[in-house]
């Protein structure tokens, strides 16, 4: 049973299946403001929340790597780098949500479609043609008409740049899994958790807010173990694993099935009334996906 469970992570998928992985693996994410809102109603910040969102999984991992992670050695410093990327990425994007304006932070850290493929083609010589430029557009597009920016007045705060700067983490982190396909993918999720633990504890101590009570984790564990370990965290395993053989700028575009997700959901759990134009951005971030999956060849 355990071995096959494995095979499903550690498998390489035909592209076009990949793909299909990464958009609803990503998706999966625009749901995970349920429960951490849900747990943010025992009493916990939502730094707190991040903290705890990165300590369960990383403690689910840890008793399968510790003898595999020292036997390879070779790739210690990648795993830390492509961890640490992508770990300051997710808080930086989970901070900015906290402090900083949420559609603002969302937008920008959706940039990462337009980075990933630049530093791809920096550091991997990756060459995209016109149609990745144009699933691009489309799906940035999509993105502001269902976050409802508009960027001709898009000014912003400084800590609105949490998003920008976590998209470009995260995009850096993509393109160094890519990079070196040969690494650990498990050992790359679990510094990515390690790392988001110190980053987002470090952040919630250094603003000030109140640790969590022993009450509060008690009647926090059961939702958030179940929500990060059992629901999110093999999410985060498949999309990490199909990083070491599709492209960057691919994945990021896929990813954008996160904002549509969390729009609907809030639609239908929250009553949030969608506007014309934001099922405009629906359409177009939908039909983003169906262009890639029929157009995009495999690298290989």
């Amino acid at each position: 049973m355990i071995a096959m469970l494995t095979q499903i992570f550690v498998r390489r998928y035909a592209h076009k299946q990949a793909l299909l992985i990464i958009f609803l693996a990503s998706a999966l994410w625009g749901v995970l403001w349920v429960p951490m809102r849900h747990i943010e109603g025992y009493g916990l910040s939502g730094l707190w929340v991040v903290t705890l969102f990165h300590l369960l999984p990383s403690l689910a991992i840890l008793p399968f790597i510790v003898k595999a992670y020292f036997a390879d050695r070779a790739h210690w410093l990648v795993s830390i780098i492509a961890g640490g990327l992508m770990g300051l990425g997710f808080v930086l994007y989970g901070l900015g949500l906290v402090v900083a304006s949420v559609t603002k932070t969302t937008v920008l850290f959706y940039v990462t479609p337009v980075w990933a493929t630049l530093f791809a083609y920096i550091f991997l010589a990756e060459r995209v043609g016109f149609g990745r430029w144009l699933a691009i557009t489309g799906g940035l597009f999509g993105c502001m008409l269902v976050m409802r920016v508009n960027p001709l007045s898009f000014a912003y705060d400084t800590a609105d740049l949490l998003g920008l700067i976590a998209g470009i983490s995260w995009a850096l982190g993509s393109v160094v899994i890519r990079r070196y396909p040969r690494a650990n993918f498990l050992h790359i999720t679990f510094m990515q958790y390690f790392i988001g633990v110190l980053l987002a504890g470090g952040a919630a101590i250094y603003i000030g807010d109140a640790v969590p009570t022993t009450k509060m984790l008690v009647a926090a564990l059961p939702v958030a173990a179940l929500a990060s370990t059992v629901v999110f965290l093999p999410s985060v395993l498949l999309v990490f694993r199909i990083m070491q053989y599709v492209s960057p700028g691919l994945v990021g575009i896929l990813m954008l099935s996160e904002v549509l997700v969390a729009a609907l959901s809030s639609w239908l759990f929250l009553g949030e009334a969608l506007t014309v134009w934001q099922w405009a951005g629906v359409v177009a971030i939908l039909g983003t996906g169906v262009f890639v999956g029929l157009t995009e060849k495999s690298d290989d």
